[in-house]
């Protein structure tokens, strides 16, 4: 599979009456992406107009500006609900939502522009958690024999680092007397991108074909760079080749790559962002999409909010809070999002947090399992979602 260079990393759309508020906010997220240390147009902006447009293989948001000559719904709206994306309205006040926006957002909070703080401040922060661009959320693992391109890992985990990356090494990384094949797994599955630097010999160490359908199964992104002279391998089909050329490097391969090129760097970290955000997608519409699916299927109603969880009504009445988790779900992120959802003017009965356990170790969902028991917040393995859904509604 050869890498298109065209596609967008994130796309945020800005729907309704958009105006000075939406100069302002492009202005404030293309200076937050220029302080992490990311191209300004890593965020992609569109309008109505050019919707058609839209990539869904890669992360999608919308800002809708109210206005009281659109408190009306539209095609576009519910097509974007339907394909689970964040939307974030925006009114004057809380008491004009019914005025200001369509009654097929008015179940999600709305941001408002006279509450205190800014707002555009606050919708940045809404944009930068959606699209996971905070470094604790961008987990990135490379894969590389150390006697074959130890000096060109070096140089791509400073380059990544300096974008804003959490980067894992395996070489370095996993401790010694592990079982490296499950850690492996364990560390590939809070990852969103590995990246594998192919040289001689390294095929036959610790990647197989089963590492890369494992990856795959989880819609964690492979690029697989091919050291120059070597050749696409059919187990690595899942992967995404980047050919790398004698003229990538200043100096050529006795050194190992010590001497890439910057441009060739550059271009790396780019596939890598770009890879990134396709897996993004992918594994949360994956969350979002199921829970869904298994709800409606259930006559239960379900809406996304604002900030990216689901809002799950039972018959009964009572509402719980859903939160899709990608990759390995933690003590202290299962902290911050009790924290910022245990509201009591919610109205919440019980926090979910939904996550993919595929890849994650045994000994880690156990640790899961005994957490359940001791804290107000429960964790549900994807695969379980149905099962525990009946049990809600008993």
């Amino acid at each position: 599979m050869m890498i298109n260079h065209t596609r967008a990393s994130y796309q945020l759309i800005l729907l309704g009456s958009p105006g000075d508020v939406a100069r302002r906010l492009r202005g404030e997220v293309e200076n937050s992406l220029m302080r992490l240390g990311l191209p300004k147009n890593s965020i992609r902006f569109f309008d109505a107009n050019d919707a058609g447009r839209l990539d869904l293989s890669v992360p999608v948001m919308a800002v809708f500006f109210g206005h009281d000559s659109l408190a009306v719904d539209t095609d576009l709206v519910a097509q974007l609900l339907e394909d689970s994306a964040v939307i974030a309205p925006v009114v004057s006040s809380l008491i004009r939502v019914s005025n200001e926006i369509p009654p097929q957002l008015r179940h999600i909070n709305a941001v408002s522009l006279s509450a205190p703080g800014d707002a555009i401040i606050r919708l940045t922060t809404l944009i930068f958690e959606t699209f996971r661009l905070l470094r604790r959320e961008r987990r990135l693992f490379i894969s590389y024999k150390r006697n074959g391109s130890q000096p060109l890992a070096d140089r791509l985990y400073e380059a990544l680092d300096a974008r804003g990356f959490d980067v894992f090494i395996d070489v370095r990384s996993v401790p010694p007397a592990t079982d490296f094949q499950n850690e492996l797994w364990h560390r590939m599955t809070d990852s969103d991108v590995i990246i594998l630097i192919d040289t001689p010999g390294f095929r036959e160490g610790r990647w197989t074909a089963a590492e890369l359908a494992q990856a795959n199964a989880t819609n964690v992104q492979i690029l697989h760079l091919l050291w120059p002279g070597l050749k696409e391998d059919a187990s690595s089909a899942f992967s995404h080749f980047l050919k790398l050329k004698r003229s990538d490097f200043k100096s050529y391969l006795p050194l190992r790559g010590r001497f890439i090129k910057d441009r060739s760097v550059e271009h790396i970290c780019n596939e890598a962002e770009r890879l990134r955000a396709r897996a993004l997608a992918a594994r949360h519409r994956y969350l979002v999409d199921s829970f869904c699916d298994a709800s409606r299927d259930l006559g239960l109603s379900v809406s996304v909010q604002v900030d990216g969880w689901i809002l799950l009504t039972l018959r009964s009445g009572k509402a719980l809070a859903i939160v899709p988790t990608v990759g390995v779900p933690k003590s202290d992120r299962i902290n911050e999002i009790f924290s910022k959802i245990s509201d009591p003017d919610l109205g919440l009965g019980e926090i979910w947090i939904i996550y993919d356990s595929r890849g994650i170790l045994k000994s880690w969902l156990s640790h899961l399992d005994w957490l359940d028991t001791h804290l107000p917040i429960r964790n549900v393995q994807m695969a379980k979602v149905p099962e525990r859904l009946s049990e809600a509604m008993r």
